[in-house]
């Protein structure tokens, strides 16, 4: 057969469910290695244009089918899929062709895949190398390969192996039972997706002691039998004494404003203390099949918006939990719980903490509490600053030193305990220790501590640290320039520990490229490229809990100011927006803090249109707006959520006449109440203005 001639590859539309169907049946066919993919991953592919078929020509079969996601600035590969009769005729490299072209401008394209499929010969046919060995995160701890197709962009920095956000999620009884109990009933069929190679990868499924509750009326040997599989097989996640007591009160008094009979049965009873503990455990995903649970209690608990542990609570089923976990993990993974501006504390350990340091002991890495011991003490020897980070409540959640050397800040321990914001806290360190970096003149952080906490290790390549070796480097290139002027001070920072010139940034850089790299080397900013920077108006209220400017008396919320990123909402109305984008806030004038200026910049990753609710419920996690602000900022019923990251505040307001000054010259707009586009000139001017000191300007 001539597959050029015989095959053609095409989207399938979101709209052709028979098309939609053939692909679900073929995947069904090969479940053995590729898993059970619920029938809603294949149309909401469709829908993002993430699903492409093989067609027959003459037939008009479909005889294979790739589906993909688009995570950060890669193509993750889920199922490559050809029918049986059909295989060892090109159909798999056609495909897998035909979505490389199509998203050319991205990095690569990732897969992972078991060793024990013995396909390495095919990964190795289709254009992919091997980057990496590791193993999956589901029961059998089965050795994978990670495979890698590259696109050929300059690399700034090694992509980390394996997507580091793991979404931790509550399942309750009745998909408990089918997944430990009644597996082999048909029944149980569609709580099995869990147990999907790809779902097991990027999930870990838990239960909460919810479960004792829901079973305290059930036969002993039945309520035995299921405590003991919740016991062997997940993880049990406790919370604070009294706290899911006093959330059950608080949910059940908001449910019966409502429904005034709830609980009409001990099955509502069992229901609602599983959601109190799995909130009081700070699990934000719960999944069930009970339609009443998810459809009809979890939006009144959505209104509770001054019990965020509630209110940002996502109840969904096992399908739902499939389509929607890229952006579960995104949210968890940036969970907003900053050090800076909230209750949470960084200080000096004291002569007589080295107790509370030990407990950072890092012993599944093998560090002996001798190793430790000794290397606490060259750090108050030598009078390198080894500092504690502790939450409101005084508990130590994180720990990590740091000495200047020449142009590197060198970070030689850097430790996480097991808490609940461990991941959030961490994220802002590696933030907070590039923003050190760039205070002190460093041009480089590098972390050396052998024994790295393995939390920091599933998060530090998605936060622009470079493994080279037994040691991670972020490159901080603080210059103004263009991308040949910050290429040449990334080399130099690359030089300062023995790498290779940096990649050279050309003119004109497409807007993706530029965000990028700007990220990458934070807080480079190109001045030639095709990244739009667009003025964007934010009222005091919001600048003051989303950035801390103008300063609160009180601290920020902890999960706000801990977040390395935030969501802003606007009216749904059409705008110079677009993603992504350099944001440049205008902080509007008020009678408490004055005349409107300029405050600082963020990159915007994304724009989401939506219903308010919709919106809240997706992002509630990143954000100070409330389901009624979202509503008031609603045009026609319909929001816009700006994604945006890596904010930096001016080191000084640029003023209202400041700005008029510098526009006139170069034909820049009056600034509006509406995102208006400026120059990349204008923006360079206005930029630089932000960075002088007010005895400066």
């Amino acid at each position: 057969m001539n597959t050029d001639d015989e095959i053609t590859i095409e989207t399938v539309p979101h709209a052709d469910p028979k098309t939609i169907e053939a692909t679900v049946d073929l995947g069904d066919l090969s479940r053995d290695t590729l898993g059970l993919l619920p029938r809603a991953v294949y149309a909401d592919a469709a829908a993002k244009g993430c699903l492409l078929a093989a067609r027959h020509r003459s037939s008009g079969r479909v005889v294979g089918y790739v589906l993909f996601r688009l995570p950060r600035d890669e193509v993750v590969l889920t199922h490559v899929c050809v029918d049986e009769a059909f295989r060892r005729a090109g159909i798999a490299k056609l495909m897998v062709d035909e979505v490389s072209r199509r998203h050319d401008q991205r990095q690569g394209l990732r897969a992972k895949c078991r060793d024990d499929y013995d396909i390495a010969a095919t990964w190795r046919a289709l254009g992919f190398t091997k980057q990496a060995r590791t193993v999956g995160r589901g029961k059998d701890a089965a050795a994978m390969t990670v495979w890698w197709r590259d696109h050929g962009h300059p690399k700034l920095f090694t992509l980390p192996l394996v997507e580091p956000a793991i979404v931790t999620a509550a399942i309750d009884t009745n998909i408990l039972m089918d997944l430990r109990i009644r597996n082999g009933h048909g029944s149980a069929k569609r709580s099995l997706v869990l147990n999907a190679p790809d779902l097991q990868d990027r999930v870990e499924l838990v239960v909460p002691f919810g479960l004792e509750r829901d079973l305290e009326r059930q036969p002993e040997q039945h309520r035995a039998r299921l405590l003991s599989e919740a016991q062997q097989h997940y993880r049990r996640p406790g919370s604070p004494p009294g706290k899911a007591e006093q959330l059950h009160d608080r949910m059940l008094a908001a449910i019966t404003e409502v429904l005034p009979k709830y609980p009409a049965t001990p099955q509502d009873a069992g229901d609602l203390w599983q959601l109190a503990e799995t909130a009081a455990a700070d699990i934000q995903v719960f999944v069930t099949w009970d339609e009443r649970l998810r459809n009809v209690i979890a939006p009144i608990l959505l209104q509770l918006e001054d019990v965020p542990e509630v209110a940002q609570l996502r109840v969904l089923d096992p399908n739902r939990l499939y389509i929607l976990l890229d952006e579960l993990a995104h949210a968890a993974a940036y969970r907003p719980d900053s050090l800076e501006g909230t209750e949470f504390r960084s200080g000096r350990a004291g002569a007589g903490e080295e107790t509370v340091l030990m407990a950072f002991l890092n012993g599944e890495r093998g560090e002996r509490r001798t190793d430790l011991r000794d290397r606490l003490g060259e750090f108050a020897r030598t009078k390198k600053h080894h500092l504690i980070v502790r939450a409101p409540d005084g508990t130590p959640v994180a720990c990590y030193a740091t000495e200047l050397d020449g142009g590197v800040l060198r970070v030689p321990l850097l430790r996480l305990a097991d808490h609940a914001t461990a991941g959030t806290v961490g994220r802002q360190l590696l933030w907070l220790l590039r923003k050190q970096a760039r205070t002190s003149g460093a041009q480089v952080v590098g972390i050396g501590d052998p024994y790295l906490s393995m939390s920091f290790e599933r998060i530090i390549g998605y936060e622009s640290y470079q493994r080279v070796d037994q040691n991670w480097y972020s490159f901080v290139v603080d210059v103004l320039g263009t991308g040949v002027q910050v290429s040449a001070a990334a080399s130099r920072a690359y030089g300062l520990v023995g790498l290779p010139p940096a990649p050279l940034i050309m003119p004109k850089a497409d807007a993706a490229t530029a965000a990028h790299y700007e990220r990458a080397w934070w807080p480079a900013k190109l001045t030639d490229s095709e990244l739009p920077h667009v003025t964007v108006a934010i009222k005091p209220t919001w600048s003051a809990e989303l950035f801390g400017r103008p300063e609160l008396l009180l601290s920020r919320r902890a999960d706000i100011a801990l977040g390395r990123e935030q969501v802003y909402y606007r009216s749904g109305r059409g705008s110079a927006l677009r993603e992504p984008s350099r944001v440049v806030w205008y902080m509007s004038r008020s009678t408490t803090t004055g005349p409107g200026r300029f405050i600082g910049t963020s990159l915007l990753d994304g724009i989401d249109k939506g219903r308010p609710e919709t919106l809240f419920a997706t992002y509630s996690h990143y954000g100070v707006f409330r389901l009624s602000d979202i509503r008031a900022a609603a045009t026609d019923g319909y929001a816009q959520a700006l994604r945006l990251s890596d904010t930096e505040l001016f080191a000084s307001d640029v003023p209202r006449q400041v700005y008029d000054r510098l526009r006139k010259p170069l034909g820049g707009p009056q600034v509006p109440l509406s995102p208006t586009r400026i120059s990349n000139q204008l923006f360079a001017e206005l930029y630089a203005a932000g960075q002088r000191l007010e005895d400066e300007k």
